[in-house]
């Protein structure tokens, strides 16, 4: 069957609607309005590129270690826990923050654009009561009020450890170097990127006793394009291994007991001369008395050394390594 009508055709579809043989009345959806929402292919576009696990492992890390280091540094147990990535417009993400807020701004270096990470301002009034010996549980007013030079440079501490633990954290993707540039009160102030360019949000939450508040990281795509494939993988190399684990296997490498057999030298006699042998009889080896001997460690041949007395025991003296070539 054609999929052009003929003019036949045509005359007659027209004819039947005229006449009312062809039904025209519009046929009802089965789903109501509540059902049916708007679609919004930009957005479609952003949310289908959020699985990066090469970016969750690094944000793992990195929640993992400012635990550690933030908890010391305020003598409290602070929870740190790494919410899902999130893909946005850098206007989009700039007009969330609220005035005031401690935004700063730095660089991975080798890779080229400039980061961001934001702090709340409820954390950083919090931190810096701590600092100074307060309980860091009294409300403080955020709105309208700016941080003194005094807050800024204590603030400026947590934010120097969390790059600190940012860059062991990226070291099993890609080694980079964060850089810090300033930092900012107004988010307007910090347009580093295209209000339309795309950024990938990391998200944490920064839990204390009674206080609970946010850190952002954004990155731009252009940052991250040198390593997208990394971040895409699924499989991470862990170079940054824990030193405490570290030292625990090589201490147990270490103590292994191992063999540990210097052959004196091989000879080929017959059956008969075996049988022949007496007492005082010498058999000659096929290894030179000046000859350093070859020293087996578990079957594999690894050091030259030569054979001798030290202290009344007999001993054996290093006199070269071999390597595996």
């Amino acid at each position: 069957m054609s999929e052009i009508l003929s003019q036949e055709e045509i005359d007659a579809l027209l004819s039947g609607i005229d006449e009312g043989a062809v039904d025209t009345t519009p046929q009802k959806s089965p789903y109501s309005e509540e059902d049916i929402k708007p679609f919004d292919f930009r957005n479609y576009t952003i949310a289908a590129r959020l699985k990066m696990p090469g970016l969750e492992v690094v944000n793992d890390y990195f929640g993992r270690g400012f635990r550690s280091t933030l908890s010391s540094m305020l003598r409290e147990v602070v929870d740190v826990v790494a919410l899902p990535i999130k893909l946005e417009r850098f206007k989009d993400f700039l007009n969330r923050i609220p005035v005031p807020t401690s935004l700063h701004l730095f660089r991975l270096e080798p890779l080229r654009g400039q980061c961001l990470l934001n702090l709340e301002s409820r954390l950083v009034f919090a931190f810096v009561e701590r600092f100074l010996g307060g309980s860091g549980r009294r409300m403080t007013k955020v709105e309208g009020r700016e941080f003194t030079p005094i807050e800024q440079r204590l603030i400026r501490r947590v934010i120097e450890a969390a790059l600190v633990e940012l860059e062991k954290a990226w070291r099993g993707i890609h080694p980079v170097k964060p850089q810090y540039v300033r930092s900012e009160i107004n988010p307007q102030f910090a347009r580093v990127l295209q209000p339309d360019e795309t950024v990938v949000v990391c998200s944490f939450n920064l839990e204390l006793e009674d206080l609970r508040g946010e850190l952002l990281i954004c990155y731009g795509l252009g940052t991250l394009q040198p390593v997208k494939a990394k971040l895409y993988s699924p499989f991470q190399s862990e170079e940054d291994a824990d030193p405490y684990w570290r030292q625990q296997l090589e201490d147990i490498i270490r103590s292994v007991l191992v063999e540990l057999v210097v052959p004196l030298g091989a000879a080929t006699v017959s059956g008969k001369e075996v049988l022949e042998l007496a007492v005082d009889d010498i058999i000659q080896l096929d290894t030179p008395v000046d000859e350093p001997l070859p020293v087996y460690v578990q079957g594999i041949k690894k050091i030259l050394g030569e054979l001798g007395v030290y202290r009344g025991h007999k001993a054996l003296k290093v006199v070269d390594l071999i390597s595996e070539g």
